[in-house]
């Protein structure tokens, strides 16, 4: 069994909705309102809750695409390998590196230092930005497009 399939087999994994313009506004918003403390986070040496907040500022504004599709996940594995299939542009993998910085910092306390936080916090910015452009352009044949790419999935 593909992993596409198997995510939309499993509980609280890919789950069809329908698409909401609403929600995936919202979650944009959150991604907005977490981005916007990374930086003062990393200037108070606040590197781990920086880390956090980088990921997640990433993960809100992938999220978001999903909603506006009409996808619902609470598994953000599925999430991002669904999306990484649909658009397969570059930008999406960041989200690896804004993961394992997440990881590292939350879990083993490797934090790395404010250079790289601030790198990650400009890549982060560019990848809300991608999101809330492709977010805000996308039309109902392109929600149409994306269901179909995921029928052929499963």
């Amino acid at each position: 069994m593909n992993k596409i399939k198997w995510c939309f087999s499993i509980n609280k994994g890919l789950k069809k909705t329908k698409p909401s313009k609403r929600i995936a506004f919202s979650y944009l918003d959150e991604a907005e309102k977490t981005l916007s403390r990374i930086k003062e986070l990393i200037e108070e040496n606040d590197l781990v809750w920086a880390s956090v907040r980088i990921y997640y500022c990433a993960y809100y504004s992938l999220y978001s695409f999903l909603q506006r599709i009409g996808i619902k996940s609470e598994n953000h594995e599925c999430s991002i390998m669904l999306v990484k299939k649909l658009l397969k542009e570059k930008f999406i993998d960041r989200i690896d590196s804004f993961k394992d910085n997440r990881v590292d910092s939350q879990y083993y306390l490797k934090t790395g230092n404010k250079d790289k936080l601030l790198s990650l916090y400009k890549k982060v910015k560019e990848f809300y930005l991608n999101f809330k452009e492709i977010v805000t352009n996308i039309k109902e044949e392109d929600i149409d497009n994306y269901l179909n790419k995921i029928k052929d999935y499963l």
